[in-house]
């Protein structure tokens, strides 16, 4: 049994974890109310579900686990995630830069460089670039993966084909190049930028050759951009940065006045080359801050409400009881005073000791529950190497997640006229509507 790191019972210690911890409770309060019901979108008849008879009991329960995993996550997925928002905003603290932007539209460049004039729709124009950062007089242009394996082949290729199409549109397009003169650019760095490897430490060209099939993609997209520039009759230099470990390769040539720098980098050197020599922190840096950052709300909050939702399904089919372990501490005024022990002290002794008092009260309030085993959450987490997860582990898990008030009060709002338990006063309601508006 251990303590998890849940930013929504945290008070945030600056404004990118204020912006998070709004995000997650939003999410988390939103998976949980799919633990109250069996209400869904899908149904035993949609194609997904062909070949699960229900015939056995084996199937019922797998057909609980599917429909279960398939409610929380296509909530999730349609909900708009965040998802890199934390990394964009750790990165721009990293150098000194006049003006930085994140999936970044090309058509959005002359609004970005100061200039009213518009540019003319095409395919390379209304392309995307993950990071834009205007430096003095420098353009830098970066595509970032986290990790060498993200994408693998089709994303350096994907992320070599906008550089593609980029050298295109700077070499055939005058109005492209006069925003950029215009605006005194004099360099235009197109990065590709790997962070870390798979073990998570700082990416090297090395570690990525290791990872093969994905460097050769990267290498691919490299050939494609040279028969480009030999195709247009372009100048160009080719270093191929043998000797440096965060260098892969680098590509220059002149059009116009600008010279165009393509070049793929690892571990630190992607923030070096993003900040064109204004640099501030290094990686270490960033890393330390982003696992400082990384909470427990949302991986375990999915698997919490898949797990009872299925419990949910697997009750009623067998008990005809409407219930698990979030209903059941809900409905309680004994077990929520419980909870709101931990409330006051978040420790592991009291987590411990209002554990064991509200497994005894599930044993004689709906001892139905607890033979109902494993649950879902328990095998997944087992399955991860967590050998000793067991359903007092499980419980404590919910009982963490019930503790924070906006979520336990929104619940109770979802379905007051059905319990008998404590109903939310105005103030709190007041307070769980405000949270969801902020949202």
């Amino acid at each position: 049994m251990r303590i998890r790191k849940l930013l929504i019972c945290r008070e945030p210690r600056n404004e990118i974890e204020k912006g998070l911890k709004r995000m997650y409770l939003k999410r988390v309060q939103e998976m949980f109310k799919r633990t109250l019901s069996m209400e869904s979108i899908f149904n035993v008849f949609d194609e997904v579900f062909h070949g699960l008879s229900q015939a056995s009991l084996v199937s019922e329960n797998l057909y609980s686990f599917y429909e279960s995993l398939l409610t929380i996550t296509s909530y999730y997925q349609h909900s708009q995630a965040g998802r890199g928002s934390l990394v964009a905003k750790l990165l721009e603290e990293l150098g000194t830069k006049d003006i930085m932007e994140f999936e970044f539209a090309l058509i959005k460049l002359p609004q970005l460089l100061g200039q009213s004039i518009k540019l003319e729709e095409s395919e390379p124009i209304k392309q995307k670039f993950d990071i834009v950062n205007k430096s003095n007089d420098n353009l830098a242009f970066c595509e970032l993966k986290m990790k060498v394996y993200s994408g693998c082949t089709a994303g350096r290729i994907e992320l070599m084909e906008k550089f593609n199409k980029f050298t295109k549109l700077i070499i055939e397009n005058q109005s492209f190049r006069n925003c950029i003169k215009n605006a005194g650019i004099k360099n235009v760095f197109l990065i590709g930028g790997i962070l870390f490897d798979i073990q998570g430490e700082p990416a090297t060209t090395q570690k990525d050759e290791e990872w093969g099939i994905c460097y050769n993609g990267l290498l691919r997209g490299k050939n494609d951009i040279i028969k480009i520039l030999k195709d247009k009759n372009v100048q160009h230099n080719i270093i191929d940065e043998e000797k440096i470990p965060e260098k892969a390769f680098l590509i220059k040539f002149i059009v116009d006045g600008i010279q165009v720098n393509i070049i793929a980098v690892y571990g630190n050197e992607v923030i070096k080359s993003l900040f064109v020599g204004r640099q501030k922190y290094d990686i270490e840096h960033f890393k330390k801050q982003l696992e400082e950052m990384l909470y427990d709300d949302l991986w375990l909050g999915q698997i919490i409400t898949m797990s009872e939702r299925a419990l949910l399904d697997q009750n009623f089919k067998k008990n005809k009881n409407l219930n698990n372990y979030v209903i059941s501490i809900l409905k309680n005024n004994e077990i929520l005073s419980e909870v709101k022990k931990f409330q006051l002290s978040r420790n592991n002794k009291t987590l411990e000791e209002i554990i064991d008092r509200i497994i005894e009260m599930i044993k004689k309030y709906d001892k139905n529950l607890l033979n109902i085993s494993p649950t879902l959450a328990e095998i997944i987490i087992k399955s991860s190497g967590e050998d000793y997860y067991n359903i007092r582990d499980y419980v404590a898990d919910i009982v963490q997640f019930l503790s924070c008030k906006e979520v336990v009060n929104i619940l109770q709002m979802e379905n007051r006229e059905g319990w008998h338990g404590v109903a939310p006063t105005k103030e709190e309601a007041k307070q769980a509507i405000t949270e969801i508006e902020n949202g």
